[in-house]
Formats: C-alpha cells, structure tokens, sequence
C-alpha cells in the first residue's frame, strides 16, 4: 500500500497534529505499507514534528497568514497544498486528507484513486467548527447565527460583514467536503454532522492515544482530583470546583489540580480563594510528562465539559494510565466512557452530581479498583495498533472497490 498523506500543519500545533503524526508513522511502520509521505504547511510559530519514516514534503505558508482572515488564508493553503501533492499523486494507491484545508485542497487534483477525509470537529457545518452557543447545542446558522454573533461578541457595528464572513465560509466549508470516504474521530460526530448536510460513505476511527509508561493502579492516600484543559467556559471547570466545595465537607484533605490556561484562569482563582488553602491548585499549561505524573498518581481524572467534545483525548490519557475518568456526558467523553463500567458520568454542570462521583471513588475501593482496571482494557481500543489497521483495512476496501469499477 502506498500512502499519500496531506496535513494542515507539519508542526506542533495541537492534539490534531499529534493524531495525523501518530498514524502516518505507525502506517510506514507496518509491513502491509511499501511507502509513506506526508504534505503539509509548514508553520514556522511551532516546530516541526518528527515523522519518522515518512517522506516529508514541507510547503511553505502564504505570506500574512498569521494576520489575514481564516477564509483567504483557507484557499491560499489549500492550493498550495494542492500544488505541492500534486508531484506525489500519480504513483500512490490512496490519498489521505487529515484536516480541513487538506480535505478542501482534493477539489484541486486531478485523481484517479480513492481519497479519504478526516473530519476532527464540526466543519463541515459550523464555520467557527465548535457547533454550540453558549455551551448549547447548535442548529445551524440558518436558526442561530443571531445568538452565535451576539455570544462572540460579533454584535456591534461590524454585525453586517460579520455575518456574511461566516455565511461564507460555511458555504465554502461545505463545498469542500468532498473526499471519497469521510474518517469521524466520534460516532456521536459523525451523527451531528449528518443531520445537517449530507455525507460522503463514512466510518468512525477514533484518534490514537500512546502513552511510553505503565499504569500505577494504586489510589493515593490523599484524595487527590486532576482536571486538563483550555481554562473556558465551554470546558467546565467552575463545575468541578464548586464539586470540591461539597467534597471538602467530607474529605477535609481533598483537593483539584487544575492544569491549563486561558480566559477563565483570573475567575478561576478568585473562585478557588473562596475554598480552604490548598483545596484547588492552579498549575498552569505543564509539559505532557508533568501532566502524566499528575494523573497517574491521583484519584481521579475529571472532565467536566459542558459542550459536545469531538473526541476528548485527555479521557483515554486517563484510562490507559489505570486512573478512572469521571466525566460529563456529552460528547466523545460520553462515547468513550460506559457509565459505571469504564468510568463515571454526571449530568454537564451538576456539580452536586459531579461530588457524589468523586466521593463514590475515594470511599469504595472496590468500586475504583474495577474502574481502574476495565478503562485499561478500554484504552487498548485507541492504541496505535488498532487504529493503523483500522485505516489499513478502510484503504484496502476503497482500493478494492475502485478497481472493481475499472
């Protein structure tokens, strides 16, 4: 099998990066592949990611692409991605677009082989790709672009130009999504999608997760609570601190790690002032070992989002390192954890809900050991294996059905 990958960025941008990273290695890798290369802008604000094995072709990015709208800078992107994966296309059995402008850059090409589009979020029918206003779920910009500029802050004297912008990228968006066979990293993802636009033929295959160390599967004897992620509203965190003021009634010594920034971080501390001394730790954005440590050595992992979360990487991070989830349901969070089999659900924004969680694993050991072992066992279901052959497999049946119809 040989292997035409294109990405949005070649650098260390995200856990989207991370993702295309992971599987284009394990792909070259794999004795089922004769050859790997990759095509992607190469963003000069974050460094390159190392894509061992895998031909690597670079594209410079447009000039201004840091200061111009997203949407010119879209079809900048996607024509010189087109360009550049031009030169690659004829000797390859399956074209692999792993982003938005990557998907929109195949429209561009001239193919004769199936071409596979993997869609991260909410795209293909939210031109700003989170699908949610005010952390409700959204019906699409014909019904709500009104509380969508008012929420952003886009209702001023700008409202007119605002308004058409966004109308047009979606437009755009939409015109774009056009590969052979669409890749959603969720089901519940896909589902959403679906019951906005029509789909190209489609499978789910979530992201990979790889974690280099074992699980410790020993629950501290401090209570101990870890929460990672954008410090937003949509992510929940005030939830879970209002959780700790119900814990700390019953568990004095209890306490939550927050790790992350953003533009919650001020309203978050004054919130967490209100609590004993050392009940909420603010720790900042930390390198991914730092974070590791921290949840593998603490009670629980805690995700308490309040909006539909694509896929929710931090939540397999979690089960693979033997530390049981507790979760919002909502989302991916929810799709990836069975409630009270391979971690706990509550309510989004219950923070009573969210307390009894956290109490239940403190206080029953056998409760948190079961947990504790079954979301390992669920955590192999993103593993770097699985999700290579799962992307093998699909190649496979796409050639195949392609050379039927020759």
């Amino acid at each position: 099998m040989r292997i035409l990958g294109i990405t949005d960025h070649l650098g260390n941008v995200g856990g989207a990066e991370i993702s295309t990273k992971t599987i284009l290695e394990g792909l070259a890798a794999h004795q089922a592949t004769e050859s790997v290369t990759v095509v992607g802008m190469d963003t000069r604000e974050a460094s390159r990611l190392d894509f061992n094995g895998v031909n690597v072709i670079p594209v410079e990015p447009p000039p201004g692409a840091d200061s111009l709208p997203d949407l010119p800078v879209d079809f900048a992107v996607q024509h010189r991605l087109a360009r550049a994966a031009r030169h690659y296309t004829s000797d390859v059995d399956v074209i692999h677009a792993h982003h938005r402008r990557s998907i929109s850059a195949l429209r561009h090409l001239d193919l004769n082989c199936p071409t596979v589009g993997t869609v991260r979020d909410f795209w293909p029918v939210c031109p700003i790709s989170i699908y949610h206003v005010d952390c409700d779920q959204c019906s699409g910009c014909d019904d709500r672009l009104d509380d969508c500029l008012a929420y952003q802050g886009w209702d001023g004297l700008t409202e007119p130009m605002r308004r058409q912008y966004l109308l047009t990228k979606r437009a755009h968006n939409r015109r774009g999504f056009d590969p052979s066979h669409a890749v959603f990293i969720a089901d519940h993802l896909r589902k959403r999608v679906a019951e906005s636009i029509t789909i190209p033929p489609s499978s789910v295959i979530y992201n990979p997760v790889s974690i280099a160390r074992e699980p410790v599967q020993e629950r501290p004897s401090q209570p101990t609570f870890v929460t990672a992620s954008t410090l937003s509203k949509e992510k929940g965190v005030p939830t879970a601190i209002d959780a700790m003021e119900r814990v700390h009634e019953q568990l004095p010594d209890a306490r939550l790690l927050v790790f992350g920034d953003g533009p919650l971080k001020d309203a978050l501390q004054e919130q967490a002032d209100d609590l004993p001394p050392e009940t909420i730790d603010l720790r900042g954005r930390v390198p991914p070992n730092e974070l590791y440590d921290a949840m593998a050595t603490a009670t629980a992992t805690v995700f308490p989002s309040e909006w539909d979360e694509p896929f929710g990487r931090v939540t397999v991070e979690s089960l693979a390192l033997g530390t049981p989830v507790v979760g919002s349901r909502v989302g991916g969070i929810a799709e990836i954890i069975n409630d009270s089999e391979t971690g706990l659900l509550f309510p989004p924004g219950d923070a009573d809900a969210l307390a009894e969680c956290l109490l239940t694993l403190v206080t029953d050991s056998e409760t948190w050991n079961r947990l504790s072992t079954a979301g390992i066992g669920r955590a192999t279901d993103f593993s770097v294996d699985q999700i290579v052959s799962d992307h093998l497999e699909l190649y496979h049946d796409l050639v195949d059905s392609e050379n039927k119809v020759k």
